[in-house]
């Protein structure tokens, strides 16, 4: 009887903790369609696409220049994405910390100019010492950002503080190890030896939130 009564504890128990868990992702996974789905970040990961096509078409015919001016080039694309991923970084971080959060909800306009400010120093650079590169090398026109293309983006820079605001509570249930796998991992930039490469699958297991 009492065997029998310790299992029916634990099976409560173990149904209990899975319920107050699965509760939880959904949480997680609300704040991040909320993000996922903003303009901004839906641009955002259509210009990762072009930064990366650009040096990928670029990175097969490599060879046949001066290598010299492809480990600029390189360099160069190694450092933009750098710049890119440090702003990502940021934005993680600030999602994850409360009291970031409640002063990005108080200062909208100031949060809003510095991200952007960021942004357009990042893209700017991958257009000067990037494209302009690729483009002086091989006497093509390479796909890059324009005045228009930065312009638009900084612009959808403020709708994501506005999700910020709505999903304030759902952002205090936040896992790191989820916000990695579902948003900053998606929007980084692929490294120059990741080029050309099929993107994995993700085997992450969500058993641990």
């Amino acid at each position: 009887m009492k065997k029998a009564l310790i299992i029916t504890l634990a099976a409560l128990f173990s149904f209990t903790a899975g319920f107050a868990q699965n509760k939880r992702e959904q949480k997680m996974q609300a704040a991040i369609d909320a993000l996922m789905t903003t303009q901004f970040v839906q641009k955002y990961k259509e210009y990762k696409d072009i930064v990366e096509v650009t040096a990928s078409s670029f990175k097969p015919t490599a060879a046949s220049y001066d290598q010299m001016e492809v480990e600029r080039i390189k360099f160069n694309y190694e450092t933009s994405r750098a710049s890119f991923d440090k702003i990502l970084m940021g934005v993680k971080k600030d999602l994850l910390d409360k009291t970031t959060r409640e002063y990005i909800v108080g200062n909208p306009d100031r949060y809003t100019q510095f991200v952007a400010t960021e942004l357009e120093m990042a893209m700017n650079n991958y257009q000067e010492m990037v494209v302009f590169k690729i483009n002086t090398l091989t006497g093509q026109q390479t796909v890059g950002f324009g005045i228009m293309e930065i312009k638009l983006l900084l612009d959808l820079v403020f709708d994501v503080v506005g999700v910020i605001q709505s999903i304030n509570k759902e952002l205090d249930k936040m896992n790191e190890a989820y916000l990695d796998e579902k948003f900053t991992n998606v929007l980084k930039i692929k490294t120059w030896d990741e080029l050309g490469m099929a993107t994995m699958p993700s085997t992450t297991s969500s058993s641990g939130f």
